[in-house]
């Protein structure tokens, strides 16, 4: 969300975590040390070493979750969420079944392979082409798998076509929250990102029509004019 946030570069001070199991942080080897509950004491504890006490969370996809999930676990350090493509929901039988088709390519070691799959699955083949056309886009973002062992990769991956459904446990929050969902993304689907809306007291929705699982990689203007809308409504930066 780096980009996504360029506008309000003066206004605001970023922070852009990798959590555990993404870039250069640390890898495990266990389920266990994937799910929410562990990673959600990382973000904390990073606000702690900042000095921070509250702070804005937003991401897209698992970041997008992983927001939702602090508001409801730690309501008194999160002033509002900004949750893009953030499915607090059990993955469809059809991404699990993806899921176990390709997960002997992670076991194989075949990182590539399944980076492109994976990228087929939630953007789409075009996509996949333009990100190819950019070698060395390419290049960084596959290299971040090879920062895996196959264990790491296969723990990580495990973990997130495990998960269940919590979405009913948005309704205790209480903190501003901003839902953005791709018209064409499969896994929110446009009823899920506005079931998330509808239990999140007082939430926000923008469904970006024609965008996909990242709509901020594909409809970033748009994005970001409604993040600015909602930083204005909560007073993050001025009118």
């Amino acid at each position: 969300m780096v980009a996504d946030l360029e506008p309000f570069a003066a206004a605001i001070h970023a922070v852009f975590p990798d959590t555990r199991g993404h870039g250069p942080s640390q890898k495990f080897e266990r389920i266990e040390d994937y799910t929410y509950a562990a990673k959600a004491p990382d973000m904390l504890a990073l606000l702690d070493h900042l000095g921070v006490h509250r702070a804005v969370f937003g991401g897209a996809s698992m970041g997008a979750c992983l927001s939702l999930r602090l508001a409801i676990d730690a309501p008194d350090r999160v002033r509002a969420v900004v949750s893009i493509s953030g499915p607090p929901f059990a993955p469809p039988d059809a991404d699990r079944a993806w899921w176990r088709e390709h997960r002997p390519l992670v076991a194989a070691g075949r990182f590539e392979d399944f980076f492109d799959a994976n990228v087929r699955l939630r953007m789409g083949e075009a996509a996949l082409a333009r990100l190819r056309a950019r070698p060395e886009r390419y290049a960084a973002l596959t290299e971040n798998l090879r920062r895996h062992s196959v264990p790491s990769l296969l723990a990580l991956l495990d973990e997130t076509y495990a998960r269940g459904e919590w979405v009913a446990e948005c309704a205790a929050i209480r903190c501003p929250v901003l839902v953005i969902g791709g018209s064409e993304d499969h896994f929110p689907t446009v009823a899920m990102s506005r079931r998330v809306a509808e239990t999140v007291p007082g939430a926000r929705l923008h469904i970006v029509q024609g965008g996909p699982h990242f709509p901020n990689r594909t409809h970033r203007a748009e994005v970001q004019g409604t993040i600015r809308v909602f930083f204005e409504e909560i007073g993050l930066v001025r009118r």
